[in-house]
């Protein structure tokens, strides 16, 4: 993680803000560089692709190590999926996702049945065609009074274990930039750097 902010430049900051004829300055990072070259990488859709972390990939230093040859490329996983935390950011094995239910929730079987929220089905989900690609469903998070109101063909209990399951799992779908660019998006971010 400390590759991350190496790549980003400093600069002077006047954290306190209360004496403007003689500030004191502070080192920084600079963070909002962050969204400049993440742009110009979205922007160059060819440099990149979808991929589905595995589950025996545990760390994004080690993705960065087998895609790039080099865990220096890792801050880029970081910025191009906007991830800001990587430790609740990327997608947890069986393991330790199965530790954090109990841990949150006192067991694995009791966030099985402990209501997370409710849903409303407000459009089924249509099925592709040899000519078209599938329509999801649209779901509305509903309060319970509703959900008792509504129609059972139309309302959904979602239960805290299928939410974690299903938030931890959408993790795993990230881009990652094309290994043939990378060199070429180290040098760019050295640019917009400085």
């Amino acid at each position: 993680m400390s590759e991350y902010f190496s790549n980003f430049p400093r600069i002077l900051y006047d954290i306190n803000g209360t004496n403007q004829t003689s500030p004191d300055f502070s080192v920084a990072v600079n963070l909002m560089v962050r969204q400049k070259l993440r742009e110009a990488i979205k922007n160059e859709i060819t440099i990149y692709y979808p991929y589905v972390i595995p589950e025996e990939i545990k760390r994004p230093d080690v993705l960065s190590f087998q895609t790039y040859g080099d865990v220096k490329f890792t801050w880029t996983i970081f910025l191009l999926n906007q991830m800001l935390d990587p430790y609740w950011e990327w997608p947890m094995d069986s393991k330790t996702f199965q530790a954090y239910l109990a841990d949150k929730y006192g067991s694995v079987q009791e966030s099985k049945i402990t209501v997370h929220h409710y849903e409303y089905i407000q459009q089924a989900r249509i099925e592709g065609t040899g000519t078209s690609d599938p329509i999801p469903e649209k779901l509305l998070e509903i309060d319970e009074e509703t959900y008792l109101s509504t129609n059972p063909d139309f309302r959904r209990t979602k239960y805290a274990y299928e939410y974690e399951l299903d938030k931890n799992e959408s993790h795993r779908e990230i881009d990652l930039i094309d290994p043939l660019y990378i060199s070429g998006v180290l040098d760019e971010a050295r640019g917009v750097f400085r």
